[in-house]
């Protein structure tokens, strides 16, 4: 399991996702695994996570995900007719592969969400899977023998500002004031940084609470798009550990006429600390300076 959260308005669709993975018994596997990308199409750019199966045997989840998306793109690299051959391609794959069928049925589960922009203007959500039906809102408990896709696009162009909310993995975590206090802020657009803190900040307050059951962790991918700007993605990352690497996320140009490019868990490290958690504004920063936080590194959260 895991937490996606993806939220958009006229001004941005922000995408945070946790970097935990958990075994069939509910411990812990990994702390930091990758579950994001951004897919570039002829008419659309789009932000991905995935919850469900992340790995098994040699089969890594994030790391087919993007040659499948790719693959797709040179079937129709237009958003709706790519996601219906990755469909296909998924249901393939997870009825052929020895490592995915040496798993039990219910631990074979997968929801891919993909939210951005059309070229058109308009705000697009789309969620692939094999045992969630977003039609009827049935979770099923075991995955089924084929990924369905659920597509939506804002009534509206984006600059009219619709509003779209979507969570993914475990969504029962995350409460009715939540939702309304996110919502609130994309109605009056607030900036950019105050969305992602709010963003992370209820991710990393879900990963407390007994109702994601110990599957979310608070080392936080964020991606972002900007309306004014959307075929570039700006990757950010939150941790309440303090590190000496930025995970960013997985990049695919599915563009009929771009460089096909497909980047998979790239890093940013270097020798010294660079990632440190967020503090009360006046306590110590964690980076050990002596100053306090809202003088030091709050300053370089923008």
């Amino acid at each position: 399991m895991t937490f996606i959260l993806v939220a958009a308005n006229a001004d941005q669709v922000i995408q945070v996702s946790d970097r935990r993975i958990t075994a069939w018994n509910g411990s812990v596997l990994q702390e930091a695994y990758g579950k994001a990308g951004h897919l570039l199409c002829d008419d659309a750019s789009v932000l991905y996570a995935i919850t469900g199966l992340a790995t098994i045997g040699d089969f890594q989840t994030s790391t087919w995900l993007m040659t499948a998306l790719h693959e797709s793109s040179r079937r129709n690299s237009q958003f709706r007719g790519l996601i219906e051959h990755f469909a296909a391609i998924a249901t393939l794959t997870f009825s052929s592969n020895i490592h995915i069928l040496s798993a039990p049925k219910k631990h074979r589960r997968l929801t891919v969400m993909l939210t951005g922009y059309t070229a058109a203007g308009f705000i697009i959500n789309a969620l692939v899977s094999n045992f969630q039906d977003f039609s009827e809102f049935v979770n099923h408990p075991i995955a089924q023998s084929k990924f369905t896709v659920h597509c939506e696009t804002s009534f509206e162009p984006a600059p009219k500002n619709p509003t779209l909310i979507q969570v993914i993995g475990a969504f029962q975590a995350m409460t009715a004031t939540d939702e309304q206090e996110l919502r609130t802020m994309l109605v009056a657009q607030a900036p950019h940084e105050a969305m992602r803190a709010k963003a992370i900040a209820i991710v990393a307050d879900i990963s407390d609470r007994h109702r994601s059951a110990g599957t979310v962790n608070k080392r936080l991918n964020t991606a972002r798009i900007d309306f004014i700007k959307p075929w570039t993605a700006y990757a950010g990352y939150d941790s309440d550990l303090v590190e000496n690497a930025i995970p960013m996320i997985d990049m695919v140009d599915g563009r009929a006429g771009g460089s096909g490019l497909l980047i998979g868990q790239p890093t940013l490290a270097i020798d010294k600390a660079i990632v440190f958690p967020r503090a009360h504004r006046n306590a110590p920063c964690p980076c050990g300076s002596g100053k306090k936080y809202r003088f030091c590194h709050r300053l370089l959260r923008t």
